[in-house]
């Protein structure tokens, strides 16, 4: 099987789960891999990919000298390498050419025959020319902002590479509508089922009635955010949403993350006398999540389009709920489309607070039994649907087949 070259512009990165996540299952399919990441990410990072982070090659770490050792991988792709290095604008050719031949050394040294660059931005575009400049296969896969907000020559890339990689319906339609004539795929950011699989809440009802639901130790009026504070996850119409809850009825939200919104989350919070309501908690692992999870009553996602064209395509922290049965409330937006369906979870529109509340007082009104039909209904579309065995094995096929 084709030994795969990783090619990431930052590595490990605390929220970005999902890349840790495909290059085990990769390995479990049968496949070598090899992470090379520009930098190293400095910050946090899941406990889960030391291993990893231990093996990955950093091409910051080393001179320009390897940049001239890359010249004796060179082969008869160099025209079709230099061809893209002119036509694209994401970098300047010269940072292009040093930082592929670069890649290309370190690659084929290690064995490498196909490169798979996460993120459509200069992961992608070093990973194409370093491709090309040694003969072996390339793809992308794109995720949100790299796509939507600041893409850098996405057509070209799309029609450039033996393949390109869309997390949710949406992206692959726009893919297709970019680059008709790419070679496009959806594999969907999977789930490691044997990790969150092993905090089930209890689903014996022991004769419960739904009018005593809700008084039950196990209602704790609480929900649970897990992401970035940023503009794509809605947390100022989450608020606005819990400020038209009357308080008699009103959850308490833990937010878990950092980000760019935080001051003024917090500042709107003070400023609308929520503070008894809403908890920051700061970032967590992945294993606070496990962990933790049977805490809450919900996990509240209100996912929306941000105002530069950002947004989040294929959240894993929502299948990852679903996999620890773990009700979800979120929007109609993109990959939620797909994962959460009417037995699944309760969906509203984007940037509707009003709407939002409803459905936190839809959700609380739920007998036991609608609840715990959620929570199974949930857990068994991931399983057959998103698992990362699944989605690696497909991804597998691909690489085998196009690489």
């Amino acid at each position: 099987m084709k030994k795969i070259a990783y090619v990431l512009a930052s590595y490990p990165v605390l929220s970005e789960t999902f890349v840790g996540t495909e290059m085990r299952n990769m390995q479990r399919c049968g496949h070598d891999v090899q992470p090379i990441a520009f930098n190293r990410h400095q910050g946090q990072y899941q406990e889960q990919d030391q291993a990893l982070k231990d093996r990955t090659l950093f091409l910051s770490d080393y001179s320009q000298l390897f940049v001239f050792k890359g010249l004796f991988y060179i082969g008869w792709g160099v025209f079709s390498a230099l061809k893209f290095g002119v036509l694209q604008q994401g970098l300047t050719f010269k940072s292009l050419i040093a930082n592929a031949l670069k890649l290309a050394y370190f690659a084929k040294k290690n064995n490498c025959t196909h490169f798979h660059a996460h993120f459509a931005q200069g992961a992608a575009a070093t990973a194409i020319v370093a491709a090309r400049l040694c003969g072996a296969s390339v793809s992308f896969v794109g995720h949100g902002y790299d796509v939507y907000a600041t893409p850098q020559d996405l057509t070209l890339k799309l029609n450039t590479v033996d393949f390109a990689i869309a997390v949710c319906q949406d992206m692959l339609d726009d893919f297709k509508s970019l680059a008709p004539s790419a070679t496009v795929s959806l594999v969907y950011c999977g789930v490691e089922l044997e990790r969150f699989s092993c905090n089930f809440a209890k689903t014996n009802a022991d004769a419960i009635s739904a009018t005593n639901f809700r008084n039950l130790q196990c209602k704790k009026n609480k929900l649970l955010f897990i992401g970035r504070l940023c503009e794509t996850k809605g947390l100022f119409t989450l608020l606005h949403a819990l400020k038209l809850l009357p308080p008699t009825v009103r959850p308490v939200i833990d937010l878990v993350g950092e980000g760019i919104l935080k001051s003024a989350l917090q500042l709107y919070v003070r400023d609308h006398q929520l503070t008894a309501y809403v908890n920051f908690l700061g970032p967590k692992q992945s294993t606070w999540f496990i962990t933790n999870s049977h805490n809450y009553d919900a996990m509240i996602a209100p996912f929306e389009l941000a105002s530069n064209g950002d947004r989040d395509t294929g959240p894993v922290v929502v299948k990852e709920a679903m996999a620890l049965k773990l009700p979800v409330i979120t929007t109609h937006f993109m990959g939620c489309k797909e994962f959460i369906t009417s037995s699944t979870g309760l969906r509203v529109p984007p940037k509707n607070p009003a709407k939002l509340a409803d459905a936190i007082i839809e959700f609380y009104a739920l007998s036991f039994s609608e609840v715990q039909s959620i929570k199974n209904n949930a857990y068994n579309r991931v399983k057959k649907l998103y698992s990362a065995e699944i989605q690696a094995s497909k991804l597998s096929s691909i690489i085998e087949q196009h690489g």
